[in-house]
């Protein structure tokens, strides 16, 4: 299986061969591109156009971040966009109709796999009863909802009550939730929060780059020139089950702590290089990880792509319904969680 390379180190990136080199002051790094899915650049780093022949032929994207995990730009391999897709895609989002339906789908899976994150702890012990009533009232609501408005008052309830657990399932002082803060975050679970969410949106933005469908054209986020919204409708589904539950595990188990991140006098709170390189190793771990289920073989980012599929075919008007696999995302999820945990035992 492909694999995601992260680059740390300043320096050149230029091609040898058929491969690339990253030439620092160190050292030079040899990056096999045929064994690359897609690249995700944090220093700072020069390349040529012989570098972006060679990425567009193997079809593997690069993206840009600063220090703090922010997203600047990246370059997509060249592709031929099918204008049919384009029509669909736009005329589904102006018919009202349609996108409540395609909104409705995605909210209520991203809502039931909120619910999975805490029907697991409340199965650990967590008092989370209030919690789960209160989502599951929320799912039903959203089958009888009757516009768009109704639908983001939805979605932010369910956010807001959902966020609530942090603090009921981590009881721990040196790391406080209170509530969710970005741009920037103001403690250290909405540092990983952020840094966590940012690093999936490049991962479901590189698949819609390889997808027939369109990411600047969203369903519930607002469009926008300077967006490809839809990595956001889609990123909401995953956050619960791989980002929150990734984030609440290294702090549960001890892997991450207060040493990992920096303070600045206006209360911004970020990962330290160090704390960066514990998150990404886990982010990247599960992300390659692959599991055998129904004697078929799953990675997370191979979940991640059926799902852009799963739209994408209905958008294409090859599905006549749309119905997010949350149940099977769950039970794939856990076993990823479980095999990791066994491994980690293992190494010990």
């Amino acid at each position: 299986m492909k694999k995601v390379v992260y680059l740390y180190k300043s320096g050149n990136l230029k091609r040898k061969d058929n491969s690339l080199v990253l030439e620092s002051k160190d050292k030079d790094d040899y990056i096999p591109i045929e064994q690359v899915d897609m690249i995700i650049c944090f220093s700072e780093v020069s390349l040529n156009k012989r570098v972006l022949a060679l990425l567009n032929k193997y079809e593997v994207s690069i993206l840009f971040y600063n220090f703090y995990g922010n997203f600047i730009g990246r370059y997509a391999p060249k592709d031929y966009k099918d204008g049919r897709v384009l029509v669909n895609q736009v005329n589904k989002y102006r018919d009202e109709s349609q996108r409540l339906y395609i909104s409705k789908s995605i909210l209520k899976a991203s809502i039931k796999n909120m619910l999975s994150v805490l029907k697991y702890y409340r199965k650990k012990g967590k008092n989370l009863d209030e919690l789960i009533r209160k989502l599951e009232d929320l799912v039903g609501m959203a089958s009888d909802i009757e516009t768009m408005n109704e639908l983001m008052l939805i979605e932010a309830n369910a956010k807001q009550t959902y966020y609530k657990m942090f603090d009921v399932v981590l009881e721990n002082e040196a790391f406080k939730f209170q509530k969710r803060t970005k741009n920037p975050p103001q403690n250290e679970v909405n540092a990983m929060l952020s840094y966590g969410y940012t690093l999936l949106y490049g991962i479901i933005l590189s698949i819609l780059d390889r997808s027939s469908l369109f990411p600047q054209i969203s369903f519930i986020h607002s469009l926008s020139k300077n967006s490809d919204s839809l990595q956001y409708d889609l990123a909401d589904i995953f956050k619960p089950v791989y980002v929150d539950r990734m984030v609440l595990r290294l702090i549960r188990k001890k892997q991450i702590k207060q040493s990992h991140f920096e303070y600045k006098p206006d209360g911004r709170c970020y990962l330290s290089k160090e704390g960066t390189k514990v998150f990404i190793e886990e982010f990247n771990t599960l992300l390659q990880s692959t599991i055998v289920y129904s004697k078929r073989n799953y990675s997370y980012r191979s979940i991640l792509s059926k799902e852009v599929h799963r739209l994408s075919e209905y958008i294409k008007d090859k599905s006549i319904t749309l119905d997010f696999f949350c149940d099977e995302v769950v039970r794939l999820c856990t076993l990823f969680v479980c095999m990791m945990l066994t491994k980690r035992h293992v190494l010990k």
